[in-house]
């Protein structure tokens, strides 16, 4: 029998040899694979440290998972030419360095206008006083009592990337010539909901058919409670009471090999400032057809 001092002596051994390496999801089976995205349903989120990816290693990795064609993008200066489905986020790249409040990828659409429900964010470079959290909005709305979920479901909103939004505006965009080749202008293809264009704000999401409150803070222009017109201010003030909890938050600070995948119906999230201009992480959007038929 190999005592307890002999099984520690083998695991120093075996560790110094550098045989126990993290786990690399690239080498999921599919059957592994399924498992991991059935975890993102439940959770929101997985994470992984250590991970080893090029460009085209990470686009296909996600490929097993869906689709990674974002119409929104592509053609953008923060999108390899060798593999476009990545967009940078980095100083001069996809977002500027400061604060970014609450939001989700891809938030200035309605649900339904978007396919590309999860993203992948893979750090190539972090930054240690840069914090990244993630806000589960499916779990703070289902524990809510029936009666508060009931509100919830009279109400309607309309979405746009407007002058005070996280991207800046459409408009700009279209308005200033210079903005073509910026790095961080904002993409021209994006919605503009005009009228009384409006959806839900308690949704159910296409894969798992789980209730969910879809919250978007920076790109809430009009709100509506059974048809009529609601003050956009006092209902943002209700989202934050419910939503904006300690309970429902993960925080993460991003360092070389960190992976990270995320539902962007069932989580949103937000950014500290940046203060290292080397922080860079490849960020692909996804969704589900391609391992959860």
């Amino acid at each position: 029998m190999t005592s307890g001092g002999n099984i520690n002596k083998c695991i120093k051994n075996i560790a110094k040899k550098g045989i126990l390496m993290s786990l690399q999801v690239a080498e999921y089976t599919d059957l592994e694979l399924k498992s991991e995205m059935q975890k993102v349903l439940k959770d929101g989120y997985t994470f992984h440290y250590d991970q080893k990816f090029t460009q085209s290693e990470l686009v296909n990795y996600c490929r097993r998972i869906g689709n990674t064609d974002d119409p929104n993008m592509g053609d953008l200066p923060f999108n390899p030419k060798d593999n476009p489905d990545i967009a940078r986020v980095m100083s001069g790249g996809m977002l500027d360095e400061a604060e970014l409040q609450w939001h989700g990828d891809g938030g200035m659409y309605h649900i339904g206008e978007f396919d590309e429900i999860l993203t992948a964010l893979y750090c190539v470079s972090g930054c240690q006083d840069t914090v990244f959290s993630l806000l589960n909005n499916r779990d703070a709305f289902l524990e809510l009592p029936e009666s508060e979920k009931d509100y919830w479901r009279t109400i309607e909103v309309q979405l746009n990337n407007f002058e005070h939004g996280i991207y800046g505006s459409k408009q700009e965009a279209l308005d200033d010539p210079s903005m073509d080749t910026h790095p961080n202008r904002p993409t021209n293809s994006g919605p503009m909901h005009e009228g009384d264009e409006r959806m839900p704000v308690v949704n159910t999401h296409p894969v798992d058919g789980k209730e969910f409150l879809y919250w978007q803070p920076p790109f809430m222009e009009k709100a509506w409670q059974n048809g009529k017109p609601i003050n956009v201010d006092t209902l943002q003030e209700k989202y934050e009471k419910v939503l904006n909890r300690t309970k429902y938050q993960k925080h993460f600070v991003f360092k070389k090999g960190d992976l990270l995948i995320t539902d962007q119906l069932y989580t949103i999230h937000r950014r500290s400032h940046v203060i290292s201009n080397t922080r860079e992480l490849w960020r692909v959007v996804i969704d589900y057809t391609n391992i959860i038929k």
